[in-house]
């Protein structure tokens, strides 16, 4: 499976490396960090059987039930991916879907992500918006679309995410033991 996700960031790597050259600020998009790649499984069945060849190869594992799918937050062990990454979205497609499968995006994290809205309006030959999740607050992040994938601008990672929703859901947890 590593080799699939490796082959694949690769290739990404390619496309996103002739993205940042075309920029009028190259720096900004050099000095954004890698740190996720999203990996699309086609239904549970193909979900299920993904998980288990990454399981074994992971020390932490948060799954998550969102939007009808299944959501895995993956940190590996022992390994690191292509253009140094160590975390793993893997992601069950929506139902009623037909994304792509395989990889569908990578995460970069930067603290010059508060800029993104202004560099980017000055790209005017760049496909992007600004996105946000309606079941994680004041979550927020920029998606630039390129070569039939997209890469998402963020000021945060997914483990920080993972933490706000464990948070949330022992404050709920207490709360409801309260009253």
């Amino acid at each position: 499976m590593l080799e699939y996700l490796n082959g694949a960031i690769k290739a990404y790597q390619i496309n996103w490396n002739t993205l940042v050259n075309k920029r009028q600020d190259p720096g900004y998009f050099e000095a954004l960090l890698p740190v996720a790649v999203g990996w699309k499984a086609a239904d549970e069945a193909s979900y299920q059987q993904q998980y288990a060849l990454l399981r074994p190869l992971c020390d932490r594992i948060v799954e998550t039930w969102m939007n009808g799918r299944w959501i895995a937050q993956m940190h590996l062990k022992d390994s690191v991916l292509a253009m140094n990454i160590q975390l793993i979205k893997l992601m069950q497609r929506r139902p009623d879907s037909s994304d792509a499968i395989g990889l569908d995006h990578i995460d970069f994290y930067g603290p010059e992500v508060v800029r993104a809205e202004q560099v980017l309006a000055s790209e005017t030959d760049l496909e992007w918006s600004l996105e946000s999740n309606d079941v994680v607050a004041n979550y927020d992040w920029i998606s630039i679309w390129f070569d039939d994938t997209e890469a998402k601008l963020k000021s945060g990672t997914v483990i920080d995410i993972v933490v706000t929703e464990l948070l949330a859901m022992k404050d709920n947890i207490l709360q409801q033991k309260l009253d």
